[in-house]
């Protein structure tokens, strides 16, 4: 499944068959509310915007094809206010340890440049929230790091339940889908009671232990356990959660992992 961009098919496919399904609430984009760049911030009670997309703003004569902040060109680059949010935007789609462990530095920057906490890239559609949550992802960035810059962007009005229209997910299905713990326990305490089994039409209107279990997301399965998941949940009344942990998790799991993993069931 591609998770930064997917073909827009024309409608939202939010319903899903009748029975143990929570309601997926999608906004429609407004006319209007695209925009290429902006540098005045934004009121908290101004609608969200979607930011037109940008190309990530390489130095002239760098060597390499992704942005690194912590080299000198790229670091005056990031930090000049002519450098617009579109291409910040662009600089966080960049999948590489460089630009994922600096997603509070990159991030701060943008919200400087005016951008609206659920504010979106006009490419993903994603948030800064979402980009938070895949930001945690191991091998790649810094959970620490990830965890506390979405702790800022809550305090800031940072909206767990946003979705992005091309994938259907919300920061916590990223979360589980990336195997990031840390930002599952952060989204989840900021959310209302019963979000933790939200679903997401994209993964057969599946919860966040569905996402995590059938990409092996191990860390992500027991921290969802321990928050009140539902293993007993089903896709379409046929497959439960538990299904997804016997068929794609036990597999790979050590025995002490399949004792915590299956003992709520």
């Amino acid at each position: 499944m591609e998770i930064n961009k997917k073909e827009d098919k024309g409608e939202d496919d939010t319903t899903g068959p009748e029975g143990e399904m929570t309601k997926e609430d999608v906004s429609e984009p407004v006319e209007g509310d695209t925009v290429l760049g902006c540098h005045t911030r934004l009121s908290s009670h101004q609608r969200p915007v979607i930011h037109q997309v940008a190309s990530a703003p390489m130095p002239s004569d760098y060597e390499f094809s992704f942005f690194d902040p912590s080299e000198l060109q790229c670091r005056e680059v990031l930090l000049d206010p002519s450098t617009t949010i579109p291409e910040l935007f662009a600089v966080l789609r960049q999948w590489v340890p460089q630009v994922q462990k600096n997603i509070d530095l990159i991030g701060n920057e943008i919200l400087k440049r005016g951008c609206g906490v659920n504010d979106r890239d006009g490419l993903t559609d994603m948030s800064l929230l979402h980009y938070c949550c895949k930001a945690g992802a191991p091998g790649i960035g810094d959970a620490d790091t990830a965890a506390s810059f979405a702790r800022q962007l809550l305090s800031l009005g940072a909206d767990p339940n946003l979705r992005s229209r091309w994938t259907n997910m919300r920061a916590l299905h990223y979360a589980a889908y990336f195997d990031v713990p840390q930002l599952i326990q952060v989204v989840l305490q900021a959310s209302q009671p019963g979000e933790v089994d939200a679903t997401c039409s994209d993964f057969d209107f599946g919860t966040a232990l569905h996402i995590a279990a059938s990409n092996l997301c191990t860390s992500a399965v027991k921290c969802l356990l321990e928050l009140g998941a539902n293993p007993s949940f089903r896709v379409y009344k046929v497959y439960a959660a538990a299904n997804y942990l016997q068929r794609y998790v036990a597999p790979v799991s050590t025995s002490s992992d399949n004792a915590v993993l299956f003992s709520s069931q």
